[in-house]
């Protein structure tokens, strides 16, 4: 009941894919690749959803509509 049942094949690479999945952390390094992606992420993106949020605020209504 309820027990690990060896089963199913395991494929290789999509072992590998996890593992690597779960040890990001381990091989993420910051460099010329990762930085833009790093910088829309982390500023860009952010930055324009505060914009639009702001810009947005308190000029739709979203009240109940009563006919």
């Amino acid at each position: 009941m309820g027990g690990h049942n060896e089963t199913l094949l395991k494929d290789p690479a999509i072992e590998e894919w996890i593992w690597m999945r779960n040890n990001t952390h381990r091989y993420f390094k910051i460099n010329k690749r990762t930085t833009p992606t790093l910088i829309a992420m982390g500023i860009v993106f952010p930055g324009l959803l505060f914009w639009f949020a702001s810009s947005t605020q308190d000029k739709l209504k979203l009240g109940p509509v009563v006919k």
